[in-house]
């Protein structure tokens, strides 16, 4: 048995947490890499990942409705799948007409920025208020559990369809929770 010194006996969350801190150091400096465009140094680390069997935790965001959860991971397999991608192109489209130009910098990835874009455009919290739009009454309130931070371009998304649906929003990433009404955030854009 491995002495800790912790004034709790060690169980699964407690692991989980010192594993998920250690992984993330990899993942941050992925990251940071990719920020300065430093391909090389991202796939070295990316690399080093794969050899220590250390995956990166990919997106999902979380909705309830009739009594059920529904779960996106930046992609579509649910049973209304076209009607969901139709509800995400009328997004983007009001978007564009609201002035919403994509944070491609959001995209740490080494791809062209039409592909940034189409990325960013499939993200799991839009796909879940694609599917929260299409399956509610007009104004009905939108809550959101995101596992990982909402990124830069998902957060103005994010307000301005507050606005142009006129829903309140609530998104709870691993930060905060976000009140997004009549185009603003409760977090003033500091998250």
């Amino acid at each position: 048995m491995v002495d800790l010194n912790m004034p709790i006996q060690p169980n699964a969350v407690i692991w989980r947490t010192l594993l998920g801190v250690c992984s993330l150091n990899y993942v941050l400096l992925s990251n940071l890499y990719a920020a300065e465009k430093r391909w090389s140094d991202v796939h070295n680390v990316r690399r080093a990942m794969m050899k220590e069997g250390i995956k990166k935790v990919p997106g999902h965001s979380l909705v309830e409705l009739g009594n059920r959860v529904h779960e996106f991971m930046g992609d579509v397999s649910q049973a209304q799948t076209e009607a969901i991608y139709a509800m995400l192109s009328e997004m983007m489209r009001l978007l564009r007409l609201e002035g919403y130009t994509p944070r491609t910098s959001s995209m740490l990835a080494d791809i062209e920025e039409e592909e940034k874009e189409t990325a960013l455009t499939y993200h799991s919290e839009k796909i879940a208020i694609a599917f929260v739009l299409i399956n509610t009454p007009p104004r009905t309130p939108i809550m959101i559990v995101k596992n990982l931070r909402v990124c830069g371009d998902c957060h103005l998304a994010i307000k301005l369809l507050s606005k142009i649906f006129e829903r309140d929003i609530v998104a709870r990433d691993i930060s905060r929770f976000h009140h997004f009404r009549d185009g603003a955030c409760s977090c003033k854009d500091y998250w």
